[in-house]
């Protein structure tokens, strides 16, 4: 700027000031983030912007809250981990034949029923034997018996010329029915004595079963009992 002189009425020059150029408006720098505070309606008084900040800081802690929450927590290094064993199997129910194989119980049972039954047949086998020894001997002995007493009524009649005659044949005839009769009682008798035998037979068989059945229905509630049916 060229410099102007003036003069006064004094004869004085005057030298204007120099103007004083205009310093630029210098930026606050910080040493955080920038914070960009939102401007917000004055309610009245200065706390609507603290309000609306400490509103927007509560959002933020919650939110990142809620974020470490979610974020699963591992266990602590000293920890062990609980081992459950895994449940056991159910039990395969068997069929009831193949638990009637299996059931010790009622096997020895049956075993039991068989060898009582073994012995009273051989009980009944010796008896029948003994029996039927007698009756041999018995039927024997009639036999003999009937040979002497036919010989003695044959020499009586031949001594007195009656050999031939019908008296003879009347008494030899009675003397077969008599010992006929013997030997058809022995025959009841052995007839008598097997039916015995086989009634006897069938009772203790009868025994046996109804044993037997109860047997049965005590093996079948013992499986029922195990397997909860």
């Amino acid at each position: 700027m060229a410099l102007i002189q003036e003069k006064g009425t004094t004869g004085q020059t005057i030298v204007p000031p120099k103007p004083v150029p205009r310093q630029p408006r210098s930026k606050v720098l910080t040493s955080g983030p920038r914070v960009t505070r939102k401007k917000t309606r004055r309610s009245g008084g200065g706390g609507g912007n603290n309000n609306a900040v400490e509103r927007r800081y509560s959002r933020s802690n919650n939110s990142s809250g809620s974020r470490r929450r979610s974020t699963p927590s591992s266990p602590p290094s000293g920890a062990t981990k609980k081992i459950v064993p895994p449940a056991p199997p159910q039990p395969v129910v068997p069929s009831g034949k193949d638990w009637l194989k299996s059931d010790s119980t009622y096997q020895r049972q049956l075993a039991a029923y068989a060898k009582a039954l073994a012995d009273f047949q051989a009980d009944q086998g010796l008896a029948r034997g003994d029996y039927e020894t007698g009756y041999q001997s018995t039927f024997r002995d009639i036999g003999l018996a009937k040979e002497q007493a036919a010989g003695d009524l044959e020499n009586d009649y031949a001594s007195r010329g009656l050999l031939k005659s019908s008296l003879y044949n009347t008494a030899l005839g009675d003397l077969n029915q008599q010992y006929q009769n013997q030997y058809n009682d022995l025959g009841k008798q052995r007839t008598s004595f097997l039916d015995q035998l086989g009634q006897e037979f069938n009772k203790y068989s009868n025994e046996q079963a109804t044993q037997k059945q109860n047997a049965l229905q005590e093996s079948v509630r013992r499986r029922a009992e195990k397997y909860n049916l």
